[in-house]
């Protein structure tokens, strides 16, 4: 049993702002008590987290990224961080061909996301995005 943590709940988690910003903190609540099991993320989430962070506060809040980079690098982190494997990308890559649909494009990152928890044998992902309905059993 565990979960995945995707790009848009560490976002919320810090953006008071985002409509899903009370919701990420109310999960957070539900990993601390510990009734999801393992906690996973990768280092493809903190890059996409990072730059998504950065750029929606226009280089304006480097406080934002301190919090979020302890969010994945500090002594107790949300979750355990998967090094994305080189023998992985090109099923990423696949995946990304396969099921991106004209008008309704999905990132890189987010397959890769699909492809780490099959390798993990992951079935659930905190997300609050539709892209992966079929593929991950959402929690949001």
């Amino acid at each position: 049993m565990g979960i995945f943590l995707d790009t848009g709940f560490y976002f919320a988690l810090l953006s008071k702002k985002d409509i899903n910003h009370k919701r990420s903190q109310e999960i957070l609540i539900k990993i601390g008590e510990g009734i999801y099991g393992r906690i996973c993320t990768s280092n493809f989430v903190f890059n996409e987290s990072m730059t998504l962070l950065n750029v929606r506060t226009r280089g304006n809040r480097k406080d934002l990224l301190e919090k979020m980079s302890v969010l994945f690098l500090g002594s107790e982190p949300i979750a355990e961080m998967i090094k994305m494997e080189n023998n992985w990308l090109q099923e990423i890559v696949d995946l990304q061909i396969k099921i991106t649909k004209g008008g309704n494009p999905i990132s890189f990152t987010d397959c890769s996301n699909i492809i780490i928890c099959q390798k993990l044998n992951l079935t659930k992902i905190v997300s609050f995005d539709s892209h992966y309905d079929g593929f991950l059993t959402k929690i949001y």
